[in-house]
């Protein structure tokens, strides 16, 4: 499982935009949003994958772990 930080995540909106959109990809993927934490942890998708769609979504990540 690979976690990103994700700094400009800062409402529900944001939460489940990032969700569906992964889901999208995949719906294998398993997908944790923690708005508390502006943290993203995603298992069964490469991370690359990961972050080019958060930039497409207009979402800076950083790969934490």
């Amino acid at each position: 499982m690979s976690t990103f930080k994700i700094e400009d995540m800062t409402c529900g909106h944001c939460e489940k935009a990032i969700k569906t959109e992964l889901l999208k990809l995949n719906s294998m993927v398993l997908v944790d949003v923690n708005l508390k934490d502006n943290t993203l942890k995603v298992e069964n998708l490469p991370d690359d994958r990961v972050m080019f769609l958060l930039k497409e979504i207009g979402y800076n990540a950083e790969k934490i772990n």
